[in-house]
């Protein structure tokens, strides 16, 4: 780590600065040193958060100044100082002391400055931490206070405590020290082994997961933060939850029971997309006698075979790419095929193949509406190729819901949905024709589908959600304001249908 002083910065201002972005930026140091051009700063502590317990301040004497002469102009301070010389050197020991007492330590730099053979004021420094406190951090101690904290995610980053997701709020889990880097080498090493370090540092972001026996599986997504280590953790169940469980309107499960085309389940990171596709896989695998292939970046929810057989890829391990493993998947006997992310030209290209060649496909996209992903799923081709895209997505799209998160009253979240169902001919015409925003009137007046206004007013009207999170849900939200107050319109009838 590399800083620069002013003119008018003082060797205590480049301690107390340098100190203060070592432990923002990797954690909490006990050894650290600091090097520029004829000085050198040595520092010790089991807190420097808090107390300095050896300061050691090196620094080349002028031509011409006599070891006396430091030593009367030293003395004269009353400090305690220990002053050593060594090969034209001069080795300032400081008596331990806290952080407040150090304004009582400022004439020390008028003498470095005075008496040393390079000016110290406007110079780079250079930043080093020998090492850290040792916190005995335990990754798996660490997962299980996740979990008592009902926890969704939890964040590790040098300079930082721990902190956890609970009902998509992010704070802090009590009771925990700052991490150090080294911490972070060892949070990576008990989760990944020395293969995940060695991605980490040459390739700047790693993703794997991990097995906590008895508590769950996590996705690890491992990146780099000033130089030094960082994970996020999604903590995934051992088993993958029921149907009945997820708050999810059965007519998504009768796609369950559908024998080709495509099931896109969409939203924003960390609206329960996983989830929802977990089910649904998982209800097959109860219900249907099938080959069901799954290709991730990681595996997340791990299946067990029921009636069915479950083969699951995961990318960079078990195969180079989506499209590479959806491609080949199609020798593989495969009767539904679970696609985990449909993220460039190449994967959505294979998978609407694989729906045409008669295999129920399933994928996530991340978009904000159900007839968002439609044009998203279009956008991804080159002008010349849309209209045959649009073809492929008309006659196999089996449908698409679009999923946020909302907090219940008395605590937990539930999705709000947007429902649209493909294999009807209004829906499969809109698109041929590319006038999608006839789509948003379908989704009102049918029976089975839903818009994200429909579902909040049901959600709040049930008094799961409190009005505040229902309007969060909403696109329209005057349309909203006027069912709840009780005046019918004909945007207040679509929403009550």
């Amino acid at each position: 780590m590399l800083i620069g002083s002013q003119s008018t910065s003082t060797i205590l201002d480049v301690f107390r600065i340098g100190i203060t972005e070592m432990i923002r930026a990797t954690g909490l140091p006990k050894e650290a040193v600091f090097n520029t051009a004829g000085c050198e700063i040595q520092v010790q502590g089991k807190n420097l958060a808090v107390k300095i317990d050896a300061l050691r301040i090196v620094f080349e004497v002028r031509d011409g100044i006599t070891t006396e002469a430091l030593d009367a102009v030293f003395a004269n301070l009353r400090l305690g100082l220990r002053i050593q010389y060594k090969e034209g050197k001069c080795e300032v020991l400081i008596p331990p002391f806290e952080w407040r007492q150090l304004p009582l330590l400022a004439p020390i730099d008028g003498i470095v400055d005075q008496y040393a053979a390079k000016s110290i004021r406007s110079q780079t420094w250079a930043l080093e931490v020998k090492s850290y406190i040792s916190n005995n951090f335990n990754i798996n101690v660490l997962i299980e206070l996740m979990r008592a904290q009902n926890a969704s995610d939890l964040h590790l980053r040098a300079g930082n405590r721990p902190f956890v997701r609970v009902d998509n709020e992010l704070q802090p889990l009590p009771d925990t020290p700052v991490i150090t880097s080294e911490d972070m080498h060892q949070f990576v090493y008990q989760l990944g082994g020395q293969q995940e370090i060695n991605t980490l540092e040459t390739e700047r972001e790693t993703s794997f997961q991990y097995h906590a026996a008895g508590i769950g599986y996590l996705r690890c997504s491992g990146y780099i933060k000033n130089n030094a280590m960082a994970i996020a953790l999604r903590l995934i169940p051992e088993e993958p939850p029921p149907f009945e469980d997820i708050n999810i309107p059965d007519v998504v499960k009768s796609v369950c029971f559908k024998h080709r085309g495509l099931f896109l389940v969409c939203g924003v990171t960390g609206s329960g997309k996983s989830t929802t596709l977990a089910a649904m896989i998982d209800f097959i695998n109860q219900q249907r006698r099938s080959h069901i292939i799954t290709v991730e970046d990681p595996v997340e929810y791990v299946y067990t075979d029921k009636k069915s057989i479950i083969s699951q890829r995961q990318v960079g391990r078990d195969t180079h790419s989506f499209a590479n493993a959806l491609r080949g998947a199609l020798r593989e006997d495969p009767d539904t095929i679970l696609v985990g992310e449909m993220r460039d030209m190449e994967t959505i290209r294979a998978g609407l193949s694989a729906a045409e060649t008669g295999h129920l496909v399933f994928s996530t996209l991340h978009t904000t509406s159900a007839v968002d992903t439609i044009n998203r799923m279009i956008s991804y081709f080159p002008q010349n190729e849309r209209d045959l895209i649009r073809q492929e997505i008309a006659y196999t799209l089996q449908g698409v819901i679009c999923q946020r998160l909302l907090k219940k009253i008395g605590g937990g979240r539930i999705p709000a949905v947007e429902i649209l169902l493909g294999g009807r001919p209004i829906v499969r015409d809109a698109i041929l024709e590319g006038d999608l925003d006839k789509l948003y009137g379908i989704i009102e007046v049918d029976g089975e589908m839903r818009s994200f206004d429909q579902y909040a007013v049901e959600l709040y009207q049930k008094k799961i959600v409190t009005k505040e999170e229902a309007i969060s849900a909403c696109s329209n939200i005057e349309g909203f304001q006027r069912v709840i107050s009780g005046i019918k319109s004909s945007e207040g009838r679509r929403l009550l249908k």
